[in-house]
């Protein structure tokens, strides 16, 4: 039971970590938005890519679930748990909206924002913290696909790259330790790609995390192109549309 409650306890260490210092451990949740009426069920894994001393360099196992709703022809409501905090006692979720600003004639590509609300509480020790997010995204279809199957219906497959940013903000004015607060954003661009399918999406992205913040001497050893500063995460997700 004490091994647990350590482990519980530097598990969500590393969480806020990653959310306070190395931003968002979740992927851009819907870039494009869904068809009008349209529901959706996802899943995620993965987070920064961290050495774990004696085990190997892999991206930390943070997992989530979710649901997607096409409000409107250019709008789409969301929420995700994460099911891997949950496990250790921590309710965290996310719950926002993800709205087209401009696409073409084509609707080939486009440019969305997403403006979310994630939220963070231990159960044990009743720390609860709430985080704005921001993301934007442009998005290219680059190549499209149909055909007709044996009951006549139109298949599509698509392909899509995006390219854009995510910004979370912490409104507390101290961080751990009664620390004054001197990072109020976390930007941390990013840029994935979609296999869209008739109901399967498949998605892998990367985040670059805070990349001008510094990552010594918090808790892991994070892996980054910039050397010292920030983190890269890696993403994985799956969208089932029905």
């Amino acid at each position: 039971m004490r091994e647990f409650q350590f482990i519980r306890k530097q598990f969500c260490l590393f969480l806020l970590v990653s959310i306070v210092i190395l931003s968002a451990c979740a992927p851009s949740r819907f870039v494009k938005p869904l068809e009008h009426k349209q529901h959706a069920i996802s899943g995620s894994f993965g987070g920064p890519l961290a050495t774990i001393p004696g085990v190997a360099t892999i991206p930390l196992p943070y997992t989530s679930l979710g649901y997607g709703y096409g409000l409107k022809p250019s709008t789409t409501i969301y929420a995700n748990c994460y099911t891997t905090a949950a496990i250790f006692g921590v309710v965290q979720f996310d719950a926002g909206v993800t709205q087209n600003l401009w696409k073409n004639k084509n609707a080939t590509m486009g440019i969305s924002i997403s403006p979310a609300v994630n939220f963070y509480s231990d159960v044990f020790e009743n720390n609860k913290r709430l985080f704005p997010q921001l993301d934007a995204n442009y998005y290219f279809d680059y190549w499209n696909k149909s055909k007709e199957n044996a009951k006549g219906k139109e298949k599509q497959k698509t392909n899509n790259f995006y390219v854009g940013f995510s910004s979370m903000y912490d409104l507390k004015r101290t961080k751990a330790h009664n620390q004054p607060q001197t990072n109020h954003m976390i930007f941390s661009p990013q840029f994935g790609h979609t296999f869209e399918r008739n109901n399967w999406n498949y998605t892998l992205e990367v985040k670059l995390l805070a990349p001008y913040k510094s990552n010594q001497d918090i808790v892991l050893d994070y892996v980054s192109p910039f050397g010292k500063k920030g983190a890269m995460g890696i993403y994985f997700g799956i969208t089932y549309k029905l």
